[in-house]
């Protein structure tokens, strides 16, 4: 009985924590895409105050992504020897998928790169959530399992949500109730995909992605909706009335409506005293402070001042350009484990790739 009740405890905080990841995954992907943000700050104010103004919503989390994600801005050049020329004709895509696969690999943090054979050629998609199991290496999944997209633009579509899954000898389709509905033979031996890590993992399989980033985004969101705000008070303000008749209805007054008053009367607006400079400052500090902890620098549109020399910006990009050399040496391992799992496939389809592998990045120069 303890052990039932400490597995079955075990299995609900497991979850939790999966459910909430899930949760977390979808805001990110909202928030580099601009899509539907409102709903994450909607919570912070009255129900009636979008009904005032629509809120503000910036993006800027897609552009600090995209700029922190600088390993394939160039491309790589890829050898494997005698097969090089072979190789090259069956990566036409793999640049572009790679690109995108490392930015989302720093907004999400952890995500698994699927790698298959499409019309005699390879074909990369990344998977951004996904459950994996292990064995008893915890940082090396040996199964993963993950939702399936479906064809929501298809009206037709009545299919409730799928999942797949894959181990090192099998494929299968499930159900959101569990239900095998298909299960096929893995004829590759190995798991294929490729999971890429924001950084070294510390003490999880899982990598935190851009967790401060989004969280800025938000805040921002949020002070800007409030500025806003107060900007439609400060300009309307706030009208009282003194010594208005009891039986006098209360109404919004305009200048085709006559108040009456009585002796003594008295009609004000009164605006509040918001600071709206200061509650730029205050957004501004904090996007420049979330850039500066990412190796970025921000320069506003109303800053002036001379171009900057190619000097000055290596200097001043010099923590940037470190961080860049320490990802550079990481993803050289990805990009080997994406050969290995390509050098299986290709062999299944009857193309022999050589063992040699060597990548080379090209950087971007000042």
């Amino acid at each position: 009985m303890i052990d039932s009740i400490i597995k079955n405890k075990l299995t609900e905080t497991k979850l939790i924590t999966a459910q909430n990841r899930r949760k977390e995954i979808r805001k990110y992907l909202d928030y580099y895409s601009a899509t539907s943000t409102d709903q994450y700050i909607k919570s912070y104010f009255q129900g009636d105050a979008f009904s005032e103004i629509p809120p503000s919503l910036t993006n800027f989390t897609r552009k600090f992504i995209n700029k922190i994600s600088r390993i394939y801005t160039l491309g790589a050049n890829r050898n494997t020897g005698s097969t090089t020329d072979i190789y090259n004709t069956l990566i036409p895509t793999k640049d572009v998928r790679m690109k995108h696969s490392e930015r989302m690999t720093r907004l999400v943090g952890t995500i698994a790169n699927r790698i298959y054979w499409e019309n005699e050629k390879f074909e990369y998609r990344p998977i951004y959530y996904f459950e994996a199991y292990f064995g008893d290496n915890p940082f090396k999944p040996e199964a993963i399992i993950y939702p399936l997209l479906n064809q929501s633009s298809d009206l037709s579509n009545t299919l409730g949500l799928q999942w797949a899954y894959w181990d090192s000898s099998m494929y299968a389709v499930l159900d959101d109730s569990g239900k095998l509905l298909k299960e096929l033979e893995n004829p590759l031996g190995i798991l294929p995909f490729v999971f890429t890590h924001r950084e070294d993992q510390l003490d999880s399989f899982f990598v935190e992605g851009a967790g401060d980033i989004i969280n800025c985004n938000e805040q921002v969101n949020i002070g800007l909706t409030e500025m806003n705000l107060g900007l439609r008070f400060n300009m309307f303000g706030q009208p009282w009335v003194k010594g208005l008749r009891a039986d006098q209805e209360m109404m919004r007054a305009g200048s085709n409506t006559i108040l009456d008053m009585g002796e003594d009367g008295q009609y004000n607006v009164t605006s509040p005293s918001g600071n709206i400079a200061e509650a730029i400052n205050n957004i501004k500090f904090q996007i420049e402070l979330v850039a500066s902890n990412n190796h970025l620098w921000i320069q506003w549109a109303e800053s002036g001042g001379e171009v900057p020399s190619g000097i000055s910006l290596m200097i001043k990009d010099l923590e940037r350009k470190e961080d860049y050399f320490d990802d550079i040496a990481m993803w050289r391992l990805y990009e080997k484990d994406f050969y290995e799992v390509e050098k299986a496939i290709a062999g299944y389809n009857g193309v022999q790739l050589s063992e040699e592998f060597g990548v080379d990045f090209e950087e971007v120069e000042y």
